[in-house]
């Protein structure tokens, strides 16, 4: 019974943990989401991409910290507890979204490397100047180009695009694509997706669509930073042919997966209008407001962890091990 309540616990705190700071950061976004729009593209990603993994980080770290080392230390082999169904139903509701995540994580490899397979078949490889990412061209009815995989990602690219889109389009376009590679997009997508699993019940899922939305617009100033305006210009204009080419039946769900055109119509247009604007402009100019209110809530909520902490070591473990003790027996 000793090792049981403990899995229990760690369960129940794990869950508890995520679902406290998952709620309290989707709350912090409501607030801030207006003045996002004033960001830059890749600050915006890397706040909400902080938001939604930060909660089981910091769930995982107190579980291994604090929880767990004060039951080793304080918890009696023989106390002479049970677990109630309460904490019966919080555990096996943890124990789910585990499972979920688990099984999730592994059908994203499988469906990712199903994907990948079934394009290489139809697929070659080419060489194109200044690239040193693998890239191939293969025979697919839309007009497809994406990043696939995580660690060993591989540019694809349909051959209609070789004859569609002008020289300077296509360069672009392939520059957009080495922005999700160059801020490992496909890796924060898989672990966005665990970390949102791991919940169970879903919620604060507008971080992960303000994300996705978010990824795509960096990627695009990625572009334009790399090419300056008239990268900016190349890459809307192939936007808007791949759009028009481009029927709205066709998705491609993989998680592993960065695709140019993909997602909401609404982003797209969103994109389109940005680019048009860099074109105008200097696209290395891009003004950027450092995100000072998200900022001082980070800064805040780590030194309240701090205050929280410092004390209970200073007193040892046994102050944890007597707020386990309250969590166990109201949840028993």
């Amino acid at each position: 019974m000793y090792f049981l309540i403990g899995i229990s616990l760690i369960f129940a705190y794990l869950l508890t943990i995520n679902w406290a700071v998952s709620l309290l950061l989707a709350g912090v976004w409501r607030l801030v989401e207006g003045r996002a729009e004033s960001w830059r593209a890749s600050s915006r990603a890397g706040v909400l991409f902080a938001f939604r993994v930060l909660p089981m980080s910091i769930a995982i770290v107190t579980i291994v910290g604090l929880i767990l080392p004060s039951y080793l230390l304080y918890e009696p082999r023989a106390s002479g507890e049970t677990i109630g169904w309460k904490m019966m139903a919080v555990t096996a509701v943890s124990a789910v979204g585990l499972l979920t995540a688990g099984f999730r994580l592994v059908g994203s490899w499988w469906r990712t490397r199903r994907l990948r397979a079934e394009w290489m078949a139809m697929s070659w490889p080419i060489s194109l100047p200044l690239i040193d990412v693998p890239v191939y061209r293969m025979r697919h009815p839309y007009p497809v180009i994406a990043v696939v995989g995580t660690l060993r990602p591989r540019v694809f690219l349909a051959e209609s695009l070789l004859t569609d889109l002008e020289p300077s389009e296509l360069a672009a376009s392939i520059s957009h694509e080495f922005g999700h590679i160059a801020s490992r997009d496909n890796v924060k997508r898989l672990m966005m997706r665990v970390c949102g699993d791991l919940l169970v019940f879903k919620f604060g899922t507008g971080l992960d669509t303000a994300w996705a939305d978010s990824t795509e617009i960096a990627a695009d100033e990625y572009a334009a930073n790399t090419g300056g305006r008239e990268v900016a210009l190349e890459l809307a204009s192939a936007l808007i042919k791949i759009g028009r080419a481009t029927p709205d039946e066709a998705a491609w769900a993989t998680p592993l997966g960065s695709f140019l055109i993909g997602g909401r119509s609404s982003s797209l247009k969103t994109r389109i209008e940005r680019l048009l604007r860099l074109s105008e402009s200097d696209p290395s100019g891009i003004r950027v407001r450092t995100p000072r209110s998200v900022i001082a809530f980070i800064l805040a909520l780590s030194v309240a962890i701090l205050f929280a902490v410092i004390p209970m070591l200073g007193r040892s473990l046994a102050s944890v091990h007597s707020l386990t003790e309250s969590l166990f027996a109201a949840l028993n």
